[in-house]
C-alpha cells in the first residue's frame, strides 16, 4: 500500500474514557479527523459510511472482540483494505503474532502515553517499524500541552462523579444487589486504565485494587453465602474513600478547578 498522509481515524474501544482520550489526543494534538465508537457492529457500519484511512481498535471487548471485528472487515469488500492497529494490554509474542498474521498494521500496548501516541501511530503508518509486531515509541516532546490539560480535567471530573456512584453501588451491594459489583468493576477498570495513561498512578492503582476486590467479593459470595454478609465489603468502602481522596488531591493539583472538584475535596 502506497504511503499517503494520514487524515482520518476511526477508533473502537468499549471504554468511554479511552474513547475520549483517543478523540482528544488524535484530534487536538495531531489534527486528525477522528470518530469513536464502543461497539464492533457499530464500527463496521460507521467504517462503511466514513471510509477512514485507519482503524484503531481495542483487542479485548465484550460481544465481538477486536480480532473478530477485524476478520469481519477483511471479509467485507468495502473495508478489506483499511489498515488496522490494535490496542492491547497483552504484550506476549504469542498474543501479538496472530494479529500480525491476520494482517494488522501493528500493535500499541496499553496503557499508552497520550503524548507519545501520535508518534507511535505515525511510526506504524509510515512503515518505520514493519519488521516488529509491537511499537517502540517515537517520543514527542514531553511537555505540558493544552489539549492534555483538557483530557486531565475531563478525566478528573468524570472520576469525581464515579466516586459518588461507587458509594451508592457499594451500599446497594450491602443490601444484596450483586449486579452492582459488576458495575463497580466496570467503572474502576476504566479509572485504572485512563488514570495510568494520564499519569495518575495513585488513582490508577486504587482503581485496580477496587476492581479486583469487587471481583473477589462476587466470587466469594457465590461460594460462601449472602453477598451482604461479605467481610470484604467494608474494605471495598475503605478503598473507595482512598480513591476519593486521591482524585481530590489530583484535582487540587490540576491546571484549573471545577465545582465538582471543590465539592469532593470539601468532603475530606
Amino acid at each position: 500500500m502506497a504511503i499517503r498522509k494520514l487524515k482520518s481515524v476511526l477508533c473502537l474501544d468499549d471504554d468511554e474514557d479511552i474513547c475520549e482520550v483517543l478523540q482528544t489526543t488524535l484530534c487536538l494534538i495531531a489534527g486528525l479527523d477522528v470518530q469513536t465508537t464502543r461497539s464492533g457492529e457499530a464500527m463496521i457500519d460507521l467504517a462503511r459510511k466514513r471510509q477512514p484511512d485507519l482503524v484503531l481498535m481495542d483487542m479485548m471487548m465484550p460481544d465481538l472482540d477486536g480480532p473478530a471485528v477485524f476478520q469481519k472487515m477483511r471479509a467485507d469488500g468495502m473495508l478489506a483494505d483499511i489498515p488496522v492497529i490494535f490496542l492491547t494490554a497483552k504484550v506476549m509474542p504469542s498474543d501479538v503474532a496472530p494479529l500480525c498474521r491476520l494482517g494488522a498494521l501493528g500493535v500499541i500496548t496499553k496503557p499508552f502515553d497520550p503524548l507519545k501516541l501520535v508518534g507511535q501511530i505515525s511510526a506504524l503508518w509510515d512503515g518505520a517499524t514493519t519488521a516488529r509486531a509491537t511499537v517502540t515509541a517515537r517520543d514527542l516532546p514531553a511537555q505540558a500541552h493544552p489539549s492534555l490539560d483538557v483530557l486531565i480535567l475531563r478525566f478528573l471530573e468524570r472520576a469525581t462523579s464515579d466516586v459518588v456512584r461507587l458509594r451508592k453501588m457499594i451500599e446497594q451491594a450491602r443490601q444484596g444487589n450483586a449486579a452492582m459489583l459488576e458495575e463497580v468493576e466496570h467503572i474502576t477498570h476504566s479509572i485504572h486504565g485512563t488514570g495510568a495513561m494520564l499519569g495518575f498512578d495513585r488513582v490508577s492503582a486504587l482503581g485496580e485494587a477496587i476492581e479486583r476486590l469487587a471481583a473477589g467479593i462476587t466470587a466469594n459470595a457465590e461460594a460462601h453465602g449472602p453477598l451482604g454478609e461479605s467481610a470484604l465489603l467494608p474494605q471495598l468502602s475503605e478503598y473507595t474513600e482512598r480513591l476519593a481522596q486521591a482524585v481530590a488531591a489530583a484535582a487540587r493539583a490540576a491546571p484549573s478547578g471545577t465545582g465538582a472538584f471543590t465539592q469532593l475535596s470539601a468532603k475530606h
